[in-house]
């Protein structure tokens, strides 16, 4: 196996993000194996009822996860640029429940932090151990709570789409 240039690895990588937060594009395959099944796609097909709905006793509502996924992405993203923060995970779950407003502006913060991390990934040269240690993590870690939303989705007794 050759060595891959810095290029192609930032390439692939954008791509992989893209493909969690936004979804495939119509012209390729998918590496979820689900169209659709982005993090932004998901989350639009939902009501603000559905979110706030934990799927069984005990489990974190979906609005939930999407705070604490827009903490982590922000935390993640100001490592990676050296920037020092005080960080408070149990805070980033304390939202459970949204109105139609506080779920529209969740959903807009989410894509805002999404945005912010590409246009400093596509500016980022060259790539370093810091950048690529908080960069990766945001990939599995988006993906693992994109699955663990649409697995709660199966369990929702509420109606999803609008």
């Amino acid at each position: 196996m050759s060595d891959i240039t810095q290029q192609d690895f930032k390439k692939n990588l954008l791509a992989l993000l893209k493909e969690t937060f936004e979804g495939p594009s119509s012209d390729s395959g998918s590496s979820y194996l689900e169209m659709g099944a982005g993090l932004f796609q998901t989350l639009d097909a939902l009501t603000a009822e559905a979110a706030s709905h934990a799927p069984c006793a005990g489990a974190s509502t979906i609005a939930a996860h999407c705070a604490h996924l827009g903490y982590y992405v922000r935390v993640n993203h100001n490592y990676a640029m050296g920037r020092e923060q005080h960080v408070d995970w149990p805070s980033s779950w304390q939202l459970q429940q949204v109105r139609g407003r506080e779920w529209e502006e969740l959903k807009g913060s989410i894509r805002r932090e999404y945005d912010a991390l590409i246009e400093t990934l596509e500016s980022f040269e060259p790539w370093g151990d810091r950048e690529l240690g908080e960069i990766l993590p945001i990939v599995a870690h988006t993906a693992y709570h994109l699955g663990a939303i649409r697995h709660a989705l199966k369990h929702l007794s509420h109606p999803v789409e609008r």
